[in-house]
C-alpha cells in the first residue's frame, strides 16, 4: 500500500512539473527579447529537476543520495527570483552565471555529504538554515507590493514544503513533492491569467500602463529603482507630476506642456529599454 501511494504521489508531481515546464515555455515566448526570458528558462530548469526527482522517488528508496537529490532540486527553485534581481541590460547575461553559481553554492554542503557521509540524510547548521530562509523570503519581499503577491506566497510556500526536512520542520513525506509542485503550478497560472493593473490616476494613461506592467513583472527591487530615477529627472525638469507606486500623479495645478509630456515619455523609454 505504501509503495502504491509513493508511485501515485510522484506521478502526480511529475505531471504537474511537466505542466509548469510548458507554461514556462509559454512565458519565454511571451517575454522573449526582454530580460525576463532568462528567469522563465530557470523556471523550466527547476521544473525539469522536480520532474526528474519525482521519477527517481517512484522507487521509494530512502538514502543519503535521495536526500541530496531532493535538496538540489529544492535549491533549483530559488534560481528564478534571483535571476530577476539581475535582469537589467547589459549585465543580465553575465548574471546568469551568478545564478548558476548560487545554485551550486547552496547545494554544495549537500553534495559534500556524499563525499563524507555522516548519516542517512543531509543536515545543516543553523546559520545555513537561516541563509536558506533568507533566500526563500526574497520572492515575497520583491513581489508582495505588486499584483503578483499571491503567486510569490505560493512559491515561498512550495519552497518551504520542499526544504522542510532540512529546516527541521518535519520529516520527508510522500505528499511534499506533489504539494510543492502544485503550489508552483498555481503560482505560474496566477501570473499568466492575472490581468494588467488598471491605473488609478488619469495622467498619462499609456505611460501608467507601461509602468504598472513593469512594476508587476520585475517587482519592488527594480520598480523602486526606476521610480527613483524618474522622480530625480522630474525634479530637475520641474514636471508638474511625480511617479508613485500606482502611477503618475500631479503634485500641483500646473498644466503639463507637450514638451514635458515628451520628456516624460522619453525618460521612461530610456529607463525601460534596459529591461523590455
Amino acid at each position: 500500500m505504501l509503495s502504491i501511494l509513493t508511485v501515485e504521489s510522484n506521478v502526480v508531481a511529475g505531471v504537474l512539473a511537466l505542466v509548469v515546464c510548458g507554461i514556462a515555455g509559454y512565458g519565454w515566448r511571451k517575454w522573449r527579447g526582454t530580460t525576463l526570458a532568462a528567469p522563465c528558462i530557470w523556471v523550466a530548469i527547476s521544473a525539469a529537476c522536480l520532474g526528474l526527482l519525482a521519477c527517481a522517488e517512484m522507487r521509494g528508496e530512502e538514502s543519503l543520495r535521495m536526500s541530496v537529490a531532493r535538496f538540489v532540486a529544492a535549491a533549483s527553485t530559488l534560481t528564478p527570483v534571483i535571476a530577476v534581481l539581475g535582469a537589467k541590460r547589459p549585465q543580465d547575461r553575465g548574471w546568469q552565471w551568478i545564478v548558476l553559481s548560487l545554485w551550486v553554492i547552496v547545494s554544495w554542503p549537500a553534495l559534500q555529504a556524499l563525499a563524507n557521509p555522516a548519516g542517512p540524510r543531509v543536515e545543516f547548521f543553523t546559520p545555513w538554515k537561516l541563509f536558506l530562509l533568507g533566500l526563500v523570503a526574497m520572492g515575497p519581499l520583491n513581489y508582495l507590493a505588486t499584483r503578483h503577491w499571491f503567486a510569490s506566497l505560493l512559491v515561498a510556500g512550495g519552497q518551504l514544503v520542499l526544504l522542510g526536512e532540512y529546516l527541521d520542520f518535519g520529516q520527508h513525506a510522500n505528499w511534499q513533492l506533489p504539494v510543492a509542485v502544485g503550489c508552483f503550478l498555481l503560482a505560474v497560472i496566477w501570473v499568466v491569467i492575472r490581468k494588467p493593473a488598471n491605473a488609478e490616476v488619469t495622467e498619462l494613461p499609456e505611460q501608467n500602463a507601461r509602468w504598472l506592467e513593469f512594476r508587476d513583472a520585475f517587482g519592488a527591487f527594480w520598480g523602486l529603482r526606476i521610480l527613483q530615477r524618474v522622480n530625480e529627472t522630474a525634479g530637475l525638469r520641474n514636471w508638474p507630476l511625480r511617479l508613485a507606486w500606482s502611477g503618475f500623479e500631479k503634485i500641483n495645478e500646473e498644466e503639463m506642456t507637450e514638451v514635458q509630456q515628451g520628456e516624460i515619455e522619453q525618460s521612461l523609454d530610456t529607463l525601460l529599454r534596459r529591461f523590455l
